[in-house]
């Protein structure tokens, strides 16, 4: 028995051994799944120059060897821009039946190319081809460690998050030396004029935003991403990968980074994404939550403690200016395609055009009915797709609740995390298909 136990043991921590002879390779690849979740480190004055996303654009460069595998990811970076450059060219054919009527939603920055090519649609379709390349190496030179090396990289964010939160809670000082970048209006950061056009024009990576979870002093935890809400959309999804394997210290550390964000959105995904996967291990769960549901409502009306909490971390941000202007742009986002233009209503306004709060009305405005049935198929169909993966529940549960996520509360695609667990799920389903690719010692751990 201690024997069996023991091989187990051992052929699990196999699995999550690094294989592989080409020292570039290697370097490559641990160096970006580190690097991967930094959003508000830049390298360069070029907005967007992240260590992460300048790795993957160098990918064509430095993983160049006479193999299937360097072939795949040149017809894949080929495929993308004739697909990408064919799609603007149906989104922009609609301008041609009647001009759209921007008035009523946030478009990204109002700066045209050539005629009524934007160059955001430009720049937004350079960031959504490095997420989704980025995708593709992982799934292309996948091997199990990679899931080792990317949950070191969520480490490393949370521990800068638990840094920057005590260091704040100590000194009531910025301890952020780190970020450079600026989120928000491109016009003022791009001219490097600071908040000169008023309070909230741009926010810098290490811009804070306060807290009253705890009490008065307080920062919301956000780490090296620049948003607490972006924070949430990197990290939750490993959050519930990790509950759902049984990971439980993994599970414990970033769980309570999430609740130091006091984030909504990490609010939703754990919800989501903890119920999902308890559900399918025990279905009397249902019942567990619809009891925690009643015990809420109740501690909401008789307890201030909780009270405070929920209306911190939910109800609150329904019921402000933050939440009215949501609920807006959500309304004009979605108005703005169905106005009678065919062409529009199936392909949208061209990508990269607006922004609204959240990916639903953000990818139906952008890309129209058919980008966003093909995005909802690209995230969800592993779950359809998946039946004997050992984390088949995991998987699910994750893709779950980050679809629930980004529908809901946020409309960012060029974050690199939720894009390595999409990869993971499709290298499941190919392992599943072809059982002789998976990692050595997977089947026996049942890792």
């Amino acid at each position: 028995m201690g024997r069996r136990t023991s091989s187990r043991t051992a052929a699990a921590r196999s699995a999550y051994v690094w294989r592989g002879t080409n020292l570039v390779h290697t370097l490559y690849f641990k160096l970006l799944l580190l690097l991967a979740p930094i959003q508000s480190i830049l390298l360069t004055p070029v907005q967007g120059s992240t260590p992460a996303f300048l790795l993957i654009l160098s990918a064509a460069a430095i993983l160049l060897r006479g193999e299937a595998r360097y072939g795949r990811v040149l017809m894949f970076i080929l495929g993308f821009w004739l697909i990408y450059i064919l799609y603007m060219m149906f989104s922009l054919s609609g301008y041609l039946i009647n001009e759209p009527d921007f008035g009523a939603v946030r478009t990204i920055r109002d700066v045209y190319v050539y005629g009524i090519l934007r160059q955001t649609q430009v720049t937004q379709g350079l960031y959504l081809f490095v997420a989704m390349l980025f995708g593709f190496l992982v799934y292309t030179y996948f091997q199990e460690a990679f899931v080792k090396f990317a949950y070191f990289g969520i480490i490393l964010l949370a521990m800068y998050g638990f840094y920057e939160f005590t260091f704040y809670a100590i000194f009531h000082a910025n301890g952020d030396i780190l970020s450079n970048r600026n989120f928000g209006d491109l016009d003022t950061a791009a001219a490097g004029a600071g908040d000169s056009a008023g309070a909230g024009s741009f926010a810098t990576g290490s811009a804070l935003q306060g807290s009253n979870l705890f009490g008065a002093g307080f920062m919301r935890l956000k780490s090296l991403v620049g948003e607490p809400s972006m924070y949430a959309l990197s990290v939750t999804p490993f959050a519930v990968y990790a509950y759902a394997r049984r990971w439980w210290f993994l599970f414990a550390l970033l769980a309570l980074s999430l609740v130091l964000s006091t984030s909504s959105t990490a609010v939703i995904g754990l919800i989501v994404g903890l119920a999902y996967a308890e559900i399918r291990q025990r279905q009397e769960f249902i019942l567990y939550i619809a009891g925690a549901l009643v015990v809420c409502v109740m501690l909401y009306m008789t307890s201030d403690p909780v009270h405070q909490a929920l209306n911190t971390l939910l109800f609150d941000k329904l019921d402000t200016v933050s939440g009215n202007e949501r609920m807006m742009l959500f309304t004009n986002s979605v108005e703005l395609i169905f106005d009678g233009n065919v062409v529009r209503a199936l392909f949208g306004v061209g990508f990269g055009t607006i922004r609204s709060t959240d990916m639903f009305s953000n990818l139906l405005a952008n890309i129209g009915i058919i980008g966003l049935l093909c995005y909802s198929a690209l995230l969800l169909a592993p779950c359809f797709m998946l039946r004997k993966a050992s984390d088949r529940d995991a998987i699910v549960a994750t893709l779950v609740s980050l679809y629930v996520m980004e529908m809901a509360t946020v409309a960012e695609f060029a974050y690199l995390p939720p894009w390595f667990m999409i990869a993971l799920a499709y290298v499941r389903v190919r392992e599943q298909r072809h059982p002789t690719l998976a990692a050595p010692g997977r089947a026996m751990a049942g890792v």
